[in-house]
């Protein structure tokens, strides 16, 4: 993804005006879904969209499509999730980018994931995402990625397995022109170009007018614009506003994952489907805790995503992998039990270190035994 330099504005063109944009945002988790629609609402953005799936949001952008121009989308730029059943943000960024029916395949897509891991943020570029947001967010975040989104597009690339923003980090200028039909393995097309003889080059570069910037007045050229820091302030409350919700959602979450965990050992049928389940729910709260407050979610989230990832090998867990899976669970309750907020000095070192010591118990030995 590219390298942020945002500087904050100063000069007398009014800033940007976001109310004029519209985003369709894209996430399975019906809370996350509804805090990530108040922060951009809360930073100014006109409208907002939501809806639960990447299925939906095809759906959603196909049954709009029809009464829209030619190379028109509904939305001005969407935010999905990476991981999501069924159709996931990679399958969804794919059909924006590569199908006939895309309504738009320069659309800006903003992926957000608590998957941060990098073979995701590889994949998400290889398939031509504008830029990648990590899980936990904050609004401060989501105004930056979204104003350089809209501020300074990079160029889309066309070439061998590859269509979506250049992905070089360094701006490499290319003195050719479309209209030279040279030696060049590289055809620069701009908006007013003929596409004749476009297919005897292996690489294209779309150089395209800027349209989202002079929708909501970003001056062409200059710093990209930072919101004020009121702005910025408010919507940030607007998520913090919501930690009680949250700490009543996950509650509910982690009862569910213990039920989950405590019928491994009475459904065997069951447990790949269980398995699945739990990793997923443990995915999810990695990417969360840390945005109200609970950063020691996250880190006992994502270990027991780690533990879970594979799966069940061979259909089936050891009791040993069950009660390392329920230590996590029982941290995570913990946590919110006791609202250890931050780092949560001596009871939280002493919730990781206990849980290190379940993770050094139940850990599978290289021959696929236990550790003592």
């Amino acid at each position: 993804m590219n390298q942020m330099a945002v500087t904050p504005v100063t000069g007398g063109w009014g800033g940007p005006k976001l109310g004029r944009l519209s985003v369709l945002v894209v996430e399975d988790s019906g809370f996350i879904r509804a805090v990530l629609t108040a922060t951009l609402r809360a930073i100014g953005v006109g409208r907002v969209q939501a809806v639960a799936s990447g299925a939906d949001a095809i759906r959603w952008l196909e049954a709009r499509r029809p009464a829209l121009p030619a190379g028109a989308a509904p939305v001005d730029l969407v935010i999905s999730d990476l991981v999501m059943p069924e159709v996931d943000g990679l399958m969804l960024l794919r059909w924006l980018r590569y199908s006939p029916r895309s309504p738009d395949k320069f659309l800006p897509v903003l992926m957000l994931s608590g998957a941060a891991d990098r073979q995701y943020v590889e994949q998400a570029r290889d398939l031509g995402a504008t830029d990648f947001i990590a899980k936990p967010f904050s609004a401060q975040t989501i105004a930056s990625r979204l104003l350089f989104a809209v501020a300074r597009p990079r160029r889309f690339v066309l070439a061998k397995g590859y269509f979506g923003p250049d992905r070089r980090r360094t701006d490499k200028p290319v003195a050719l022109d479309c209209r030279m039909t040279g030696g060049s393995e590289i055809l620069v097309v701009h908006s007013a170009s003929r596409a004749a003889g476009i297919d005897r080059f292996p690489v294209i570069h779309f150089d395209l007018p800027n349209r989202l910037a002079v929708k909501v007045g970003i001056a062409p050229k200059g710093p990209v614009p930072t919101l004020p820091a009121e702005v910025l302030a408010a919507a940030e409350e607007e998520i913090q506003n919501r930690a009680g919700d949250y700490a009543t959602w996950i509650a509910g979450e982690v009862e569910e994952m213990s039920r989950r965990i405590e019928r491994l050992d009475r459904e065997p049928d069951a447990v790949p489907g269980l398995i699945a389940q739990v990793n997923r729910a443990a995915h999810e709260m990695r990417g969360q805790g840390g945005i109200f407050g609970y950063p020691l979610i996250t880190q006992i989230a994502k270990s027991l995503y780690e533990a879970t990832r594979g799966g069940a090998g061979g259909g089936t867990v050891t009791e040993n992998e069950r009660l390392l899976f329920k230590a996590h669970a029982d941290a995570i309750r913990a946590v919110m039990n006791a609202r250890v907020s931050g780092d949560g000095g001596a009871t939280g070192q002493q919730l990781l270190a206990s849980l290190d010591v379940a993770k050094r118990k139940y850990a599978k030995t290289a021959e696929g035994g236990a550790g003592a």
